[in-house]
């Protein structure tokens, strides 16, 4: 797959999803982690690009040199759910996505779990969102999730967040309709 389509997968996911966001990042310095292989694919519905984990635990994909102007997009991942009850557990990280259009910088933030079934010798990850804009206001005023607008919720609180994402949605981690369907 080619840097651009990867990066305008990854762009237009977030500007077109109901996603949750923060103008600041909330995963520590430090406190990602590396996925358990230090290059993987990472892929977006069956758009996908071999990756490597930099020195910091940051994978970094960069726009094609055709798009020199375009800034790359820098992933970094933290143990959400290990499903430590499963047979065969399929750990399931929370990604923070720096995106920077000019001047302004933001945080997105995804679920990605190793892809089953991916016919590829190097380890295949893929990325779900799920929506905010069905949830209810109380539920994200409890997790201190601030919707900004009818598709866009503001994240302050990475603990809170993670709690919520597990709460609302570890019974779907299992299902392919999950990580198809966000």
């Amino acid at each position: 797959m080619n840097a651009l389509r990867m990066l305008a997968a990854l762009t237009g996911l977030f500007a077109l999803s109901a996603c949750f966001y923060s103008e600041v990042p909330l995963i520590p310095a430090g406190e990602q982690v590396t996925l358990p292989y230090d290059g993987v694919v990472l892929c977006l519905d069956d758009d996908c690009r071999i990756v490597m984990a930099g020195d910091d635990g940051t994978y970094t994909i960069p726009p094609p040199p055709e798009e020199a102007d375009e800034k790359p997009l820098f992933v970094r991942f933290q143990m959400l759910d290990a499903q430590s009850g499963s047979e065969e557990a399929n750990p399931v990280y929370l990604a923070e996505a720096k995106m920077q259009d000019g001047d302004e910088v933001s945080y997105h933030y995804l679920l990605a779990h190793m892809r089953l079934g991916a016919m590829t010798h190097v380890p295949t990850y893929e990325f779900a969102m799920p929506a905010c804009n069905d949830a209810q206001e109380t539920v994200l005023k409890r997790f201190s999730i601030e919707r900004t607008d009818s598709y866009s919720c503001r994240v302050s609180d990475l603990n809170a967040f993670k709690t919520y994402l597990v709460e609302t949605h570890s019974g779907d981690f299992e299902t392919e309709e999950f990580w198809e369907d966000n």
